[in-house]
């Protein structure tokens, strides 16, 4: 009897011990918690950090600010006074990096996600105590490359008439997302003896924005043949004028994101960075487990283009089936030898 009371205090010891050091992660989420105009990309990506989370057993705390960045200074500030080990935040239009420049709080583990502070910017923020464990961003020069070859590859082309009139819908231009899609873009087109890039304008990632100014252009360029969108959101809002002008049938648009059912109305959708934050979350769980795990700065090119091939994956992302995908898989400190590769394809393989 003895012997067993020791050995169950000894268990609960030890689930007690183990309670105690799971990691704990505040997530400053900069997009909106419910349906939106901008489509539903921020929600994703919480869902695959919380699928990632609960194969880790890692304790998340996502907070919404709601497209505000008033408020999510706000955030950032309450986030700073927490206990928990790690932050993870997304540096969009600099506005985490002047929060945490301005605060009188400091925290020792931050990672940057999907957008990073520049190189200048994190010297002064770790001269101020700040711990910037690295950040991970995707490849978005890849996205918008890879968006217009797709595109232009879908159109059969004529030497008669040579010339593939374009049209591009820029993000908010203060974003070095926008920037990056819209250099692949031009990087691209520019070297393209077919592509003639007509206009290229800001529609703030925004489908009503993008249905309006789509409207005006198209009554103006009736020759368009593609339409270039920097999000999924926008090339919806193209759809949409295209649809009402009876110039559908005639013009190719693309998006980036791969929203749901995008496959429904646009001819190509480049996606994939929306996995990031389970990486980010897989990256803070090796690195507690070992500092040997050191994460740095990554730059990954996640981006393809939607293909059947992907269709598990593309569903468990929008039915809530992301609980399929064991993230432990790419973990260091879980898989022997060696974690998988944090590819699309993988994680395409693990849901089927």
């Amino acid at each position: 009897m003895l012997k067993k009371l020791i050995s169950l205090l000894c268990i609960s010891f030890f689930a007690m011990t183990c309670h105690a050091q799971q990691v704990k992660i505040t997530f400053v989420n900069p997009g909106f918690s419910q349906d939106n105009p901008t489509g539903s990309f921020w929600q994703n990506v919480s869902a695959f950090m919380q699928a990632a989370a609960e194969d880790l057993d890692v304790d998340l705390n996502i907070i919404y600010a709601e497209r505000n960045h008033i408020h999510m200074k706000q955030l950032i500030n309450t986030a700073l006074t927490r206990k928990d080990h790690y932050i993870i935040l997304v540096d969009e239009k600099s506005a985490a990096t002047q929060t945490l420049l301005t605060s009188t709080k400091v925290h020792d583990k931050i990672i940057f996600l999907l957008n990073k502070p520049t190189k200048q910017e994190m010297i002064r923020l770790r001269s101020r105590g700040f711990g910037i464990l690295g950040s991970i961003v995707p490849d978005n020069y890849q996205a918008g490359r890879l968006l217009i070859q797709e595109l232009e590859n879908l159109i059969v082309k004529s030497n008669k008439n040579p010339t593939i009139s374009t049209l591009a819908l820029l993000g908010e231009s203060a974003t070095d997302a926008a920037k990056l899609r819209e250099q692949g873009l031009l990087s691209y087109s520019n070297r393209s003896y077919y592509l003639k890039l007509l206009e290229r304008v800001n529609a703030n990632w925004s489908e009503q924005e993008a249905y309006n100014i789509t409207k005006g252009l198209l009554q103006r360029f009736s020759n368009t043949k593609i339409i270039w969108a920097a999000n999924d959101a926008m090339a919806t809002g193209a759809v949409r004028a295209a649809t009402e002008l009876s110039m559908r049938q005639y013009i190719l648009i693309g998006g980036i994101n791969w929203d749901k059912d995008q496959h429904k109305r646009l001819d190509v959708s480049v996606g994939g960075h929306v996995t990031l934050g389970a990486l980010a979350i897989v990256k803070i769980s090796d690195f507690d487990a070992n500092n040997k795990n050191y994460i740095g700065d990554l730059k990954l090119p996640i981006f393809k283009a939607y293909k059947p091939k992907y269709e598990s994956l593309y569903k468990a992302i929008h039915t809530k089936g992301l609980e399929k995908i064991d993230f432990r898989y790419f973990s260091y400190t879980h898989t022997t030898p060696a974690p998988q590769p944090f590819t699309l394809d993988n994680m395409t393989a693990l849901v089927k």
